[in-house]
C-alpha cells in the first residue's frame, strides 16, 4: 500500500470553492479497480484521491481529452456508479490520469471517504510495523 503527497492547497474565507478543493493525497488499496462500461472492461487502479485516479490501460486504447463514465469498485463491489472522468494524461503509454469534472455532492463524498479510510489503513498498518520492529529488537536483547 503506497501514499504519496502531491500537491496542496489552501482555502480563504470568500474564495470560490470549487477553485480550491483539497487534492493533497493520492493512494493505492490493492483491489481497487475501474469498470468503464463503454470499453466492456475493467482496469486496475494505481492510485486514487478524491478528485481524481489513475488506471493501467495495458491495450493503450485511451487519449488525452476522451470523457466517459465509469464505475469505481472496491474488492469487486461498486463503491461509486457512473462517475463523469475527463483523461488528463497518459504516462507511459498505459498509466491513464483522470479528473472528475461534475461530481455530485454525493460522490465526492463517497470517494473522500474511500480516500480517508484507505489512508487511515496505511497508518494503521505503519505503527503495527513499527511496533513489530520494536517487539523484534527487544526481543533480540533479552
Amino acid at each position: 500500500m503506497g501514499i504519496e503527497l502531491l500537491d496542496f492547497s489552501v482555502d480563504y474565507p470568500g474564495d470560490d470553492y470549487q477553485d480550491h478543493k483539497r487534492r493533497a493525497v493520492r493512494v493505492h488499496l490493492p483491489g481497487l479497480s475501474v469498470w468503464v462500461s463503454e470499453r466492456d472492461a475493467s482496469y486496475p487502479v494505481v492510485d486514487l484521491s478524491t478528485f481524481g485516479l489513475a488506471f493501467k490501460d495495458e491495450s493503450k486504447s485511451h487519449r488525452v481529452g476522451e470523457g466517459f463514465l465509469l464505475d469505481v469498485h472496491v474488492q469487486g463491489k461498486v463503491w461509486i456508479a457512473g462517475l463523469e472522468a475527463k483523461i488528463v494524461a497518459i504516462r507511459d503509454d498505459i498509466l491513464v490520469a483522470c479528473t472528475f469534472p461534475s461530481m455530485s455532492k454525493l460522490q465526492e463524498q463517497r470517494m473522500d471517504k474511500l480516500s480517508l479510510e484507505i489512508q487511515k489503513r496505511w497508518i494503521r498498518n505503519r505503527k503495527l510495523q513499527k511496533q513489530q520492529g520494536k517487539d523484534e529488537a527487544n526481543a533480540k536483547q533479552t
